[in-house]
Formats: C-alpha cells, sequence, structure tokens
C-alpha cells in the first residue's frame, strides 16, 4: 500500500485497506485478524496508529474485540429497517409489530420496560404538533435491544385529547402498536414523514447505548399524520448506525 512518510491521518488508510480485505474475505472461516503486532509490522505503523484504524472499523460494526483472543470480523448482521414496509397499515393495522419486518426471526426486547407518562410538551414537539406550547402530551420513552445488544433509543409524543382513555397511555400498548390504538379511536395515521441525519453520539447517548466514544449515531424523526392532515404522533429515535441498514424501496 503506498504511503507518504508522515502523512496525516494515516489510520483512515489503513482502515480503507483492512475493510476492503475484509471484504475480500481475506482472513478466511476463523475471520480472526492478524495480530496488532504482525499490522504494525505490515503497514509500518505504530501500535496507536493500528489501535486508531481498527476503531474506525469498530465503530462502523466491522470488526470486533474479543477479551484475550484479538480482532475478528464482526458475526453482527446488520438490521435492515426498510421505512415503507415497516410503516404500512398492513403491518401495524393487522396487529403486528413494526419490529417484525426488521428482524425476522432475530429476538427483540426493550430493556427495561417503556416509561411512560403524561408531561408538558417541549417546545419543539409542540411546534411539530401544532400545539400551544406546555400542552399535554403522552411521552412513551423506551431503549430497544436485538439479539442482546442496545441497537436505539425511540421517545414518541402523542397529545393527550386523542391519547387518554387508550392503551397508549399503559406500557403495554398492545398488538399493533401505538398507531393500531390511535386508529381504534378514529385517529389512525395515513400519512408519515422522516427526516434522518447522521452525526457523533453525545456523551450521554454514548452511555446510553453503551457506545465507543464518538460513533455515529443515526437521528430520525418522525411524524404521523391522520387524514385531515393533524400530526397525532412525533417520534424520535437515536439508532446505532453500526447496527442498521436503511433502505427505502418506491416506484418509479
Amino acid at each position: 500500500m503506498s504511503r507518504k512518510p508522515g502523512e496525516p491521518h494515516k489510520y483512515r488508510e489503513i482502515a480503507d485497506d483492512l475493510r476492503r480485505r475484509i471484504h475480500a474475505e481475506e482472513f478466511g472461516e476463523k475471520r480472526k485478524l492478524p495480530a496488532e503486532r504482525k499490522l504494525t509490522e505490515h503497514y509500518g505503523a505504530s501500535q496507536m496508529t493500528i489501535r486508531q484504524a481498527l476503531g474506525v472499523l469498530r465503530d462502523e460494526g466491522i470488526v470486533e474485540s474479543r477479551v484475550g483472543s484479538g480482532w475478528f470480523v464482526a458475526e453482527w448482521r446488520p438490521i435492515v429497517r426498510n421505512a415503507l414496509k415497516r410503516l404500512s397499515a398492513t403491518q401495524w393495522g393487522e396487529g403486528r409489530s413494526m419490529w417484525d419486518v426488521d428482524i425476522d426471526d432475530r429476538r427483540m426486547a426493550v430493556v427495561g420496560h417503556t416509561q411512560v407518562e403524561l408531561v408538558n410538551a417541549p417546545d419543539d414537539v409542540a411546534r411539530a404538533l401544532d400545539m400551544d406550547p406546555n400542552a399535554r402530551v403522552w411521552k412513551r420513552d423506551r431503549r430497544y435491544a436485538v439479539d442482546g445488544e442496545i441497537v436505539m433509543r425511540a421517545t414518541s409524543f402523542i397529545p393527550d385529547d386523542l391519547a387518554h382513555n387508550t392503551r397508549i397511555t399503559e406500557s403495554d400498548s398492545g398488538p399493533g402498536g401505538t398507531y393500531a390504538r390511535l386508529r381504534e379511536v378514529g385517529h389512525g395515521p395515513v400519512e408519515f414523514r422522516e427526516q434522518l441525519r447522521c452525526r457523533l453520539a453525545s456523551p450521554a447517548e454514548v452511555d446510553d447505548l453503551r457506545l465507543a466514544a464518538g460513533a455515529p449515531v443515526i437521528e430520525q424523526h418522525r411524524s404521523a399524520m391522520r387524514a385531515d392532515g393533524r400530526v397525532v404522533e412525533v417520534n424520535r429515535m437515536v439508532l446505532d448506525a453500526s447496527r442498521f441498514l436503511l433502505v427505502y424501496d418506491f416506484p418509479a
């Protein structure tokens, strides 16, 4: 691999080359990378530079470190998150979880329990819901794990006048979740809008999602609208970017 002596960001070149070698299945059935000492010799780099390069690949979900055993190609299968399929009324409208679209036969669980409380809407939520400042909304906050690994935090807000006297105010909202409950009382969503951006995790998110410092996350905001255009739910999600593959299928 060609390099210029003293070239900055050498660790990125090394990460790029290791990524190429991994995709070429160079490391065989054991999927074990050479020891760090061997990598320093191969790339003519310091151990710190090699660890920086491995850290890049770890944050991308490509490699993982096993205590006492070294570095391996990660065995994690990305969660394929198809927004158009998971938000289809044929999914939640028939009492199925939207997660069923994402994970197939994998294990999904809420870590701890869903926290549900009646709160004053934060300013940005009130604007998104077109409500007065401090209007009362039901906040549903939960952290999800797939195959035992924490993958995202989701916090949704539903106006009190739509949610009261429904299971939305309970930890278990029942088959089909929030959208199915809203439809039962005449407020079912018929349109969704999602906004996504990628950024580095905040220190609080690093702790919450058990990420490495400086790891990337996907921040996803979704608004659900009923037929007359009223926003009936706002959902903020923070996803571990290394765990997901976002897919959008739509006709030309």
